[in-house]
């Protein structure tokens, strides 16, 4: 059965993209990944997005990442391969691919470096539908692609059938608002940023797509259930003791400082490709500080977390 708006719902971890220590994909070390989350009580995945570094993987790369996700998830929550590309045609060649790799969805940015009016953003995801074939997600993450959705935009693709789903990575609030007024009603408007989980909930998101999912996912999830058992109060607690984990984890660029401390945590994905580089030295400590500080969900005290 096709993905349908209802099915987006929960923490969807955007995972990361597991290496080795020879720079090679890591097929062992990302089932890992996808068991701890969905043990974890994640709703889905959503591999190669900008977290899972899409942008430095060939082809054959991103292709063996979806095929093993497909096959690590055995079914216990959807799979929505990212589709991070400039331009039409390779965007399109990989939504085949990964559809024929077994995907329930395709998250698709926006297209970048060539900047789209709105026009141009209905017709791309529109022919995007037509030659892929199946759902789409929205994705809206203006200081990446300096391309925004018009909510008026994103109401027509909701209204068509074109997406079930949008990821808002933006920290316009205002623009939320009138995004849920205008399909809100239609498709899934997801959170997209980790800060913003709580305030995105009380406005009506149904989950989130989130990074330091990838490390915490049962904070995220636990953050979730309280948010949506409607003690927004409770939910925005445990969201404040984990602001200083999440600005730790993006005071370099994303997924740097993410892996650093998925090796802090015990659970070490390897490096990442350049052009990024490993974190610094002070960065690494101060992921050690802070992540000591994480609250324990599983018990009222606090969790030690270091290497």
């Amino acid at each position: 059965m096709s993905l349908v708006a209802a099915d987006l719902k929960g923490v969807l971890p955007a995972l990361v993209t597991p290496f080795d220590k020879a720079g090679k994909f890591d097929p062992a070390a990302m089932s890992a990944l996808i068991d701890r989350v969905f043990a974890a009580g994640a709703a889905g995945i959503v591999p190669l997005g900008g977290t899972g570094e899409y942008t430095a993987l060939s082809h054959d790369e991103r292709l063996a990442v979806i095929e093993t996700s497909v096959a690590a998830a055995k079914g216990r929550g959807p799979v929505i391969a990212g589709v991070l590309s400039p331009g039409f045609e390779e965007a399109a060649a990989a939504g085949k691919a990964f559809g024929a790799a077994g995907v329930d969805a395709l998250m698709v940015v926006t297209p970048f470096y060539v900047i789209a009016g709105q026009q141009g953003l209905l017709d791309y995801y529109r022919r995007m539908r037509d030659e892929v074939g199946l759902p789409i997600v929205l994705y809206e993450i203006p200081t990446r692609t300096n391309v925004s959705y018009a909510p008026e935009t994103v109401a027509a693709l909701a209204e068509e059938g074109v997406a079930i789903g949008i990821k808002y990575s933006n920290y316009d609030m205002v623009k939320f608002t009138r995004v849920m007024r205008a399909a809100g009603d239609r498709m899934a408007v997801m959170s997209g940023e980790d800060s913003l989980l709580v305030a995105h909930m009380v406005l009506g998101a149904p989950g989130a797509i989130l990074a330091t999912a990838n490390v915490y996912p049962e904070h995220w999830v636990e953050c979730f259930n309280r948010a949506s058992s409607g003690d927004f109060a409770g939910a925005a607690v445990l969201q404040k003791d984990l602001y200083p984990m999440i600005e730790a984890f993006f005071c370099e660029p994303n997924p740097g400082p993410l892996k650093k401390a998925m090796a802090i945590a015990g659970h070490d994905v390897g490096p990442v490709r350049l052009p990024l580089v490993d974190v610094t030295p002070e960065t690494d400590a101060r992921l050690r500080s802070v992540m000591r500080d994480v609250p324990d969900v599983s018990t009222s005290g606090r969790m030690a977390r270091s290497a």
